[in-house]
């Protein structure tokens, strides 16, 4: 196993560590400010089976193609677990409407031992969106998908998130109201995007915000409550 921080890291551990360190079995990498997108390269990663990146950006934000990474995971072809943790009130993106109708996808990707993913921090960015749905159409041995639109580290597993309130009426550990924007924008994505790719064969498992955060947000929460599973 080996864990890596560094700037832009994903896209130099996707070129550069098949050649340096060809038999990993796990990677973890810590990467704050990602700004290239992950290339399209012949090496891979043959043995590697547990991967996960965590992507932050300064204050300032970042922007990636989270699309890209498919690149990466099909560099791995016995991967069977994939973590991605994303820092989303740094998050600055394009994104997905209501009225998106056009989702690139690569159906020769494929992810066949792919068995658990997890996202901690997903958003309604459009390349998020496009990730996940690739995987649930090509990632054939998939068995449980987590998502979870806050990235506190409350619970890796596969709970509910049970938030304790202090004295002032605020979850601990604190969350932002920027977060819970982010969150709120998040989950209305999974339901009206990614809910209906689920195939039966897999477990969807979607963390929801503790009441008292959903009452801080006057859209979307009820629709969306409606829709996940």
């Amino acid at each position: 196993m080996i864990d890596i921080y560094d700037t832009s890291l994903v896209h130099h551990a996707r070129a550069k560590l098949p050649f340096i360190m060809p038999n990993l079995e796990t990677l973890n990498l810590y990467s704050d400010g990602e700004m290239l997108s992950t290339p399209s390269l012949a090496a891979k990663f043959r043995y590697l089976r547990n991967l996960q990146i965590f992507l932050r950006g300064d204050r300032r934000g970042f922007s990636y193609d989270y699309f890209s990474l498919v690149y990466f995971l099909d560099a791995c072809p016995v991967l069977e677990d994939f973590v991605l943790c994303i820092s989303q009130t740094r998050v600055r993106q394009d994104l997905i409407s209501s009225e998106d109708s056009h989702l690139r996808w690569m159906p020769e990707h494929r992810h066949s031992n792919l068995k658990n993913m997890k996202i901690l921090g997903f958003c309604s960015a459009k390349s998020m969106v496009e990730l996940t749905c690739h995987i649930l159409e090509n990632a054939t041995s998939l068995e449980c998908l987590t998502l979870d639109a806050i990235n506190d580290f409350s619970s890796l597993g596969e709970a509910d998130r049970s938030c304790v309130h202090n004295k002032f009426g605020e979850c601990r550990p604190v969350t932002s109201r920027r977060m819970i924007a982010h969150a709120h924008k998040g989950l209305w994505a999974i339901g009206r995007y990614v809910v209906e790719k689920v195939p039966s064969t897999v477990k969807l498992n979607v963390k929801k915000l503790c009441s008292r955060c959903h009452k801080k947000k006057r859209c979307h929460a009820s629709s969306v409550s409606a829709i996940l599973p």
